[in-house]
């Protein structure tokens, strides 16, 4: 466990913030670390900086972190979990609501190392809409909303027609039925890479709870390539008691 500081406090949409910490921590686009303040609890939180994290204020361990001031301090375990494979020379990242979070470090990297990079971004309203600014640093952006008021009106797939042509690698992030349909409208043709989410206790593999399909969400991704993905992948998840419910 490692101790860290507030060093800044982006507020990035109404109840999103990007905290900014004292210290580098060395992490890869795709990982995450199990966030913790005494007193609350703790919650795995994807990276979007290699030295922050963009929080989402929805239960009480994520409404805490997104209260925090600079000069404020929590720990964490981490890095930990498989990251994103970053290939090729061309890139095209899907991202759906808070799932876009992670995908802007990635975004970040895939650019740094020379690829052409397009961002998808799909948000129920404008209000809704985060990184589309920041994500612009490093490829082209093109948003949707499902009321309309930003961008395209529909699902972020509907953007699929504007940005046509081959892509070495595809990457998603987002609510799980969104990168469900990700994946079936590409149809193979990108290898694709999925970020999932699961309920999580201990984050290293040791209390099952993430378990998927026969993987574990915590030690085996949470980065999956989709060929490894069984039919729990858009269907099916496991709540805080272990019972496998539908998404």
């Amino acid at each position: 466990m490692r101790d860290l500081v507030v060093r800044a406090v982006v507020p990035e949409a109404p109840g999103v913030v990007t905290l900014r910490f004292d210290e580098d921590l060395g992490a890869l686009p795709g990982q995450f670390g199990m966030f913790w303040l005494a007193g609350v609890g703790q919650r795995p939180m994807s990276f979007s900086f290699s030295d922050g994290i963009t929080v989402k204020a929805v239960g009480p361990v994520s409404q805490a972190l997104s209260s925090l001031g600079v000069g404020d301090r929590l720990s964490v375990d981490g890095p930990l979990g498989r990251p994103f494979s970053i290939e090729g020379s061309s890139a095209l990242l899907v991202g759906g609501g808070f799932g876009v979070a992670p995908l802007r470090f990635l975004a970040e990297r895939c650019n740094e190392e020379g690829m052409d990079v397009r961002t998808l971004l799909g948000f129920r309203c404008k209000d809704d809409v985060f990184f589309e600014h920041e994500l612009a640093r490093f490829g082209d952006v093109y948003v949707a909303t499902e009321d309309g008021s930003c961008g395209e009106r529909g699902l972020v797939t509907c953007l699929f027609s504007a940005v046509s042509g081959t892509y070495d690698r595809a990457y998603t992030c987002g609510p799980e039925r969104m990168m469900a349909a990700v994946r079936d409208a590409l149809g193979g043709a990108i290898p694709l890479q999925v970020s999932l989410e699961r309920y999580m206790k201990c984050g290293r593999g040791l209390c099952g709870s993430c378990e998927m399909d026969g993987l574990l969400v915590c030690k085996d991704g949470p980065v999956f390539d989709a060929a490894q993905l069984g039919p729990s992948f858009g269907t099916a998840k496991r709540d805080k008691t272990g019972r496998r419910v539908p998404l």
